[in-house]
């Protein structure tokens, strides 16, 4: 994000203040260079009776200093990229009045896409429900746009959407957990257990045919990418690896690729750049690995870069974590001379 605020409270679960993050993005432009995505920088620690007052001191550093010669390169993400965090703290400090506090020490930070049941904490339970791709829609045996008006029609649930495109439903009354899984079962939703890590993990923006943007398919395609990275895991013996894997119609980011550990980002009719070393934990950003990546060309492009994680992957290395160690150069290399199908864990 632009600005990101992580809260910081204490041993009583008091807020004490902000954790503040600036200077994300995930907007670029393919061959443009001076165009590119960005995860924040850390700030500082802000008090919470402070935030205000900071949060409009960034806006008025971005509002008198950011660039406005250049449309692309308005974000702030630019602006911090340039002066650096450090004297980009300094100027908002400028107008903050003093300076900002260090960043406080948190928690390492943990993926949790909230599917499932879980206590919400006051006696009632909320409910994630994985919707693929965040498409919503009857089809078939599948009828999922049908089950959503039954459940809030007989149990008045309030939904909220997450941000990996599913649903949630809160305030749910324990006793009305079983009825609810049962109208799930009876309009064919899988049962959270039931649905591929794969696709629990994935996302994809709408793409074509809905996105002017949009120069290759996405959300229609990457069910079927799922099925195909799916069958090549298996294949290989690593079926229990859990990749999360993003896919966009163009470079513009919208479905956050360059976050995932495995993006394919649209280029042009049946073609996509393959971007690889993204954090599981979406703490960092991914690289490009191929420029062109045909369409037909996903198992034999992907198997050898399998093939070296299964051969050089240090102890409970993530997949995402052992591309950002090992980089690009030397996963060329490897593919560059390995045969199909000659390794398998």
């Amino acid at each position: 994000n632009d600005i990101g605020l992580v809260v910081i409270c204490d041993e009583a679960g008091e807020l004490e203040g902000f954790n503040v993050m600036v200077g994300g993005g995930m907007g670029r432009t393919h061959n443009k260079e001076n165009t590119f995505a960005r995860a924040a920088d850390h700030l500082g620690f802000v008090p919470k009776e402070d935030i205000f007052e900071v949060l409009k001191s960034i806006l008025a550093s971005q509002r008198d200093h950011g660039n406005r010669d250049v449309r692309a390169n308005a974000r702030m993400k630019y602006l911090v990229h340039t002066l650096g965090i450090d004297n980009f703290r300094s100027l908002v400090e400028s107008y903050f009045g003093k300076p900002i506090q260090p960043w406080r020490e948190t928690v390492e930070w943990k993926y949790n896409d909230w599917m499932g049941w879980w206590e919400q904490g006051d006696g009632k339970l909320f409910y994630g429900q994985h919707v693929d791709n965040g498409r919503v829609k009857d089809e078939g045996d599948f009828r999922l746009k049908t089950a959503l008006r039954v459940l809030v029609d007989r149990y008045n649930l309030s939904m909220i959407l997450s941000p990996t495109q599913s649903l949630i439903f809160r305030d749910v009354d324990p006793k009305d957990k079983e009825g609810i899984e049962t109208v799930l079962r009876e309009h064919g939703i899988k049962p959270v257990e039931e649905v591929d890590p794969l696709s629990r993990l994935s996302m994809a923006c709408p793409a074509l045919p809905l996105c002017g943007l949009a120069q290759t398919e996405a959300e229609r395609i990457m069910p079927s990418y799922i099925e195909r990275v799916r069958s090549v895991l298996d294949k290989m013996n690593i079926g229990e690896e859990e990749i999360l894997m993003r896919m966009t119609g163009c470079p513009n980011g919208c479905a956050r690729p360059y976050m995932a550990e495995i993006a394919f980002v649209g280029d042009g009719p049946k073609s996509y750049q393959l971007w690889l070393g993204g954090s599981p934990v979406l703490t960092r950003t991914a690289y490009p690995y191929m420029a062109k990546m045909n369409n037909d060309d996903l198992e034999v492009t992907l198997e050898p870069i399998f093939a070296m994680y299964i051969q050089q992957r240090q102890q409970f290395e993530a997949f995402g974590d052992f591309c950002h160690r090992v980089g690009a150069d030397a996963i060329e290399q490897y593919s560059s001379s390995y045969t199909l199908g000659s390794v398998k864990a």
